[in-house]
């Protein structure tokens, strides 16, 4: 009698843990699966995939990862950052020093930047740099937002640090002149306008059309900065 008992309680004990196992494994074969399609091109296929999983294993983190680029990879930036968000909170090694995660976050803040949502792009490329500090790319858009905004000095350490990354980009050369030329540095910024054009093989006119886009921005900046204040005046 004893011993039926202890069968029947080591039975209660070791079946919840041996169905974990089992739903843990199945939702692991569907994540598979999600990448198998995915690099075949079928984004719709492998997100339908990664549901399945995540509907077996709500905490299954390489689920939202996985999820999250192919959210990503459809133009889904919003669900994207959402599920790298999720990421985070349940396993932050899977989301660190990620290109992918960061990616997402600096693609939304270029968006945001072009529509002059600021707050929201300068946002994104803190999010963008947490996740890969390494990337030249998030310096520079995040020194264009700041320059935008009006906030010289913060634009200029920014292009700076993207040069230091790497200083092949011809249009950080272009935005840091600019900013320089906005402090009166008129020396500094020809010498990163020259510098700029020589890495774009002389072609001006390219360069040129960028300042000028950007200058148009900051133009609207400052419009809206000063309609606010005038609001509240």
């Amino acid at each position: 009698m004893k011993r039926l008992f202890f069968i029947a309680i080591l039975g209660i004990l070791v079946f919840p843990s041996y169905a974990l196992g089992q739903r843990s494994q199945s939702a692991k074969k569907y994540v598979k699966q999600g990448i198998q399609s995915f690099s075949r091109g079928d984004i719709a296929g492998a997100i339908a995939y990664y549901d399945r999983a995540l509907s077996i294993d709500p905490k299954l983190a390489v689920a939202y990862l996985n999820r999250g680029k192919a959210r990503r990879a459809g133009g889904d930036l919003d669900g994207a950052i959402a599920d790298f968000e999720t990421v985070w909170e349940l396993e932050p090694g899977l989301a660190a020093n990620n290109r992918d995660v960061a990616q997402a976050y600096l693609n939304r803040g270029y968006i945001r930047s072009n529509h002059l949502d600021l707050d929201g792009a300068l946002s994104d490329f803190d999010r963008a740099i947490g996740f890969d500090p390494s990337d030249a790319d998030a310096y520079f858009k995040r020194g264009r937002a700041f320059l935008i905004e009006g906030n010289v000095k913060f634009a200029i350490a920014d292009f700076d640090k993207s040069i230091s990354l790497d200083d092949r980009n011809p249009l950080v050369y272009a935005e840091r002149g600019l900013a320089r030329q906005t402090e009166g540095k008129t020396d500094e910024a020809q010498k990163d306008f020259e510098r700029g054009l020589k890495l774009n093989h002389d072609l001006r006119l390219m360069l040129d059309m960028h300042l000028l886009d950007l200058q148009m921005q900051m133009k609207e900046m400052r419009r809206r900065q000063a309609a606010f204040q005038k609001n509240i005046a």
